[in-house]
């Protein structure tokens, strides 16, 4: 609560200073984009003070303003424009002014040197000069039939000296070829020089082997004359050791029939030494650790140290039963194991076995009793049970109780399933580990009162039975008491299991194991006395065996040795003579090869000396063909001097001409120079005038846009204004959605409780005052704030406590009611108690709820009393 308000307060803190935000940023002056510009007068500004504008009337007036802007932008640009083409205009005429300028200048020095004297000295100048181009000429001619002259000779030189490179190309060309076949000839003689010494050797190696044969042919002759007198021995050898192999395996098979019947004695024994060995080590127990229980306050051992209870997780393991492996657990479609009235018999029968020998250790009557009723009692339950969670299911029981005549108490426990257990040592497995936990690791618990005994204690019996939950699969542990017990024992009182008897079996059959093995003992070293002599002749019989065949494959590999080695003289003789008719062959071509190697070395001396004299020729028509060459390169370079000359000469008679030209027109020249240079003048002062014009409209129009980006500066901090007035608002709505959320959730996790008729409890144990609300299973406090939802699972002793101090204070309310009379009855009562275990404590077994139905007497039993106080057991007393 306090934590919410705290939420609620910064919510409506945050605001306030929102509101606060929202009044400091009023808007004390007019936009820029509403002001007129033309009509800027006070009254308008007061009007616009007085205002106030929107987001969307802001957005318009940057809008508007950055048209305005843009617009005002581009006026300047294009005046820019105009400003930059008027400067270019003027420095252009400037320029023509300056051209104009040194025309005049120019035209006026022409003007004095127009004198007659001048003028007939520069027709005089022309005349020499017309006289000496002519001369020039006529000696540029000269030099260019001159030139051509040399080019013919030029040329009559090139073409000899490419039919002198002709030859020496062709008679290169021919010597290659001759060398070609030089070598050629020389690769066929050597070739032909390898073939006949490879020819040699064949023959000479074909010699070696025919003799190398020969040799060996009369040595197999000789050994195989050796051998066959050899076979004929070992063969007498092997007949002898056979008969004495085949008397020692008779005297073997009599030894062997006799140790086989006493090892088939002993096996038997041993087999039934092994089941029954197997039989005891399957046996499962519980062993309570010392100072499991300690006294109550009236010094009864009715309370557990659960200290030392913890040691017995260590002490205790189960052991597997390969029998019960093998027997199979029906399985139905939503895999819940469906045990037979055979297997919950078998499975009551060995929990009841261990659970009495529990009792023993602590000193309790071992007084749990299986019988036909028990066993229909605790299947009724499981067949019944319907509640949808993990829970007892009242209504079963109390239906199952009414079968069993003079009922005077139930108990039950159970616990979930371990996975799908499929066979009947997975059963098994699963009630011993429920046991363990729930007598050594069931803190704030009472499944313990009723497996250890002390719940019935002062009965004379406890009818037990044991089976699991036919929908659920959960394991039940039923049992009750009855004052009726020929009843409840018609069918009989069925056996449980007592492994003494089968501990005595097998001691008496190791026992009678001994004589047995010596007997064996005794026939097996008779056989391995006759194992070891048989296989001494049987080892004496595969020497001579093996000699035997030794010797009949040396012969036989001399025999077919001997055959080879003639038939491979026949071959050998063979190659030999065709190894000798090929080096006959080959040694006749050597000649021919030598003839053909004489008459390419002469072909190649021949061509060489034409080759020689080819290239003496070149070397003389290169050298004539370089001084005509060089007699070009002279007329060549005296004609290109003529050229020069007759254009030097050219150029001076032009100059003389356009001189004579502007002196007899040097009046009429400088007054159009002076008019040209007033033009440019004129010209030039215009473009100046309008420099200064436009740039007169370009300073208006940067003033025009100076002001219109201002007045859009305005306007967009008018905007941001208004948009930050916003964003402090929506941040305002959302915290204040984020803290009513946040209360919120953070209620739908906190848990309260009800306790007694009217009153709640949340998860720290504390009882909430009056006027607290329940609708729809959430809490609302005295305000009417949702804090919390109702829970009906308590997972905290604390909690529990709580519930129990509520609950015990309204009963002993109701007690006061009760006549006096009543108050001490010592009626028989029944008492039902719904242990309960889910897999959300630490162990898989939660603590149990406590809820009394009756009035609970002044005067109970130590051990009820002890249940109560804890808030571990839920029990009925029924008055007869």
């Amino acid at each position: 609560m306090k934590e919410k308000n705290i939420v609620k307060n910064l919510a409506t803190a945050t605001l306030v200073s929102g509101a606060m935000l929202l009044a400091v940023n009023k808007p004390a002056t007019a936009h820029a984009a509403d002001v007129d510009v033309k009509n800027n007068s006070n009254e308008t500004q007061s009007n616009k003070q007085e205002a106030i504008v929107t987001k969307d009337q802001a957005q318009e007036a940057v809008t508007k303003a950055q048209d305005e802007r843009d617009a005002a932008k581009s006026q300047v640009d294009e005046a820019q424009k105009n400003v930059n083409k008027a400067n270019e205009t003027v420095a252009n005429a400037q320029q023509e002014v300056e051209n104009a300028t040194k025309a005049n200048d120019s035209a006026k020095e022409r003007q004095k040197e127009a004198t007659p004297e001048h003028i007939s000295e520069v027709q005089t100048n022309i005349k020499d000069q017309t006289q000496v181009v002519s001369d020039k000429a006529k000696a540029q001619e000269e030099a260019q039939k001159e030139v051509n002259q040399q080019s013919s000779n030029l040329e009559y030189a090139q073409k000899d000296v490419d039919g002198a490179n002709f030859w020496v190309n062709e008679y290169s060309n021919e010597l290659a070829k001759n060398q070609k076949a030089i070598d050629d000839a020389k690769a066929n003689l050597n070739a032909t020089q390898d073939q006949i010494n490879q020819a040699q050797k064949e023959v000479n190696k074909d010699q070696n082997r025919v003799a190398e044969t020969q040799k060996a042919i009369q040595d197999a002759t000789a050994k195989k004359d050796q051998l066959a007198e050899q076979v004929k021995n070992a063969d007498q050898a092997v007949s002898d050791a056979q008969a004495d192999a085949n008397n020692k395996e008779a005297s073997l098979s009599q030894a062997r029939q006799k140790s086989d019947a006493a090892k088939s004695e002993l096996d038997q024994a041993q087999a039934q030494i092994n089941t029954l060995q197997s039989k005891v080590d399957s046996i499962n127990t519980i062993t309570m650790p010392k100072g499991y229980l300690k006294p109550n306050k009236w010094g009864a051992l009715a309370i557990i140290d659960w200290k030392v209870a913890s040691t017995g997780l260590d002490m205790n393991h189960y052991k597997d039963d390969l029998e019960a492996e093998k027997e199979p657990v029906a399985i139905n479609e939503y895999g819940v194991a469906q045990l037979t009235d055979a297997q919950q018999k078998e499975l009551t029968l060995w929990v009841a076995g261990i659970l009495n020998d529990v009792r023993q250790q602590l000193g309790f009557k071992p007084n749990l009793v299986v019988t036909p009723m028990s066993l229909e009692y605790t299947n009724y339950i499981a067949n019944n049970s319907t509640v949808p969670t993990f829970d007892h299911d009242e209504k079963a029981i109390d239906d199952a109780g009414k079968m069993i005549p003079g009922m005077r108490m139930a108990s039950e426990s159970i616990g979930r399933s371990f996975g799908t257990p499929r066979n009947m040592n997975m059963v098994k497995q699963m009630a011993y580990s429920h046991m363990l936990s729930m007598l050594f690791d069931d803190y704030g618990s009472a499944h313990w009162q009723q497996l250890c005994g002390i719940e019935y204690s002062e009965a004379y019996a406890e009818f037990f039975g044991v089976a699991l939950r036919k929908d659920k699969g959960f394991i039940q542990f039923d049992s009750f008491a009855s004052e009726d017990k020929n009843a409840v024992e018609k069918g009989g009182v069925l056996p449980i299991p007592n492994y003494d008897s089968l501990k005595d079996d097998l001691a008496s059959n190791k026992s009678a194991l001994a004589p047995k093995q010596a007997a064996y003992d005794l026939a097996n070293k008779a056989t391995a006395d006759a194992q070891q002599a048989y296989n001494s002749a049987i080892d004496k019989l595969t020497q001579a065996k093996n000699a035997q065949a030794s010797v009949k494959s040396a012969f036989n590999d001399v025999a077919a040795n001997l055959g080879e080695l003639n038939n491979a003289l026949v071959a050998l003789q063979s190659n030999l003579k065709s190894a000798s008719d090929k080096l006959d062959k080959l040694t006749e071509s050597k000649s021919d090869k030598d003839f053909d190697l004489w008459k390419a070395n002469g072909f190649y001396d021949a061509t060489k000396q034409d080759l020689d004299g080819a290239k003496a020729d070149a070397d003389n028509m290169q050298k004539a063909y370089d001084k005509v060459k060089a007699t070009y390169a002279q007329a060549v370079a005296k004609l290109n001097q003529a050229k020069s000359e007759v254009k030097q000469a050219q150029d001076q008679l032009d100059g003389l001409k356009s001189n004579l030209v502007a002196l007899q027109n040097a009046d009429e020249n400088a007054k159009k120079a002076s008019h040209d240079l007033e033009m440019a003048q004129t010209k030039l002062d215009l473009a100046k005038n309008d420099v200064q014009e436009l740039q007169v409209k370009l300073d208006k129009a940067k003033t025009v846009l100076a002001e219109k980006e201002t007045t859009l500066d305005s306007a967009k901090v008018e905007l941001a204004k208004i948009e930050k007035e916003e964003a402090a608002k929506q941040a305002v709505e959302k915290a204040q959605e984020e803290a009513k959320k946040s209360a919120e959730e953070k209620a739908e996790h906190t848990n309260f409780y009800k306790a007694g008729n009217d009153r709640l409890v949340d998860s720290k144990g504390q009882v909430m005052p009056q006027g607290y609300t329940v609708k729809d299973n959430k809490v609302y406090d005295v305000k009417g704030e949702f804090v919390g939802v109702v829970s009906s699972k308590v997972k905290s002793r604390v909690v529990a406590h709580a519930i129990a101090k509520v609950e015990a204070k309204e009963e002993t309310r109701s007690s006061a009611l009760v006549s006096n009379s009543n108050a001490f009855s010592t009626s028989a009562f029944k008492q039902n108690k719904a242990h309960t275990v889910d897999s959300s404590n630490r162990n898989g077994l939660p603590a149990t709820g406590s809820q009394n139905t009756n009035l609970i007497s002044l005067v109970g039993f130590a051990v009820a009393s002890v249940g109560s106080l804890m808030g571990l057991a839920s029990s009925k007393k029924k008055q007869r």
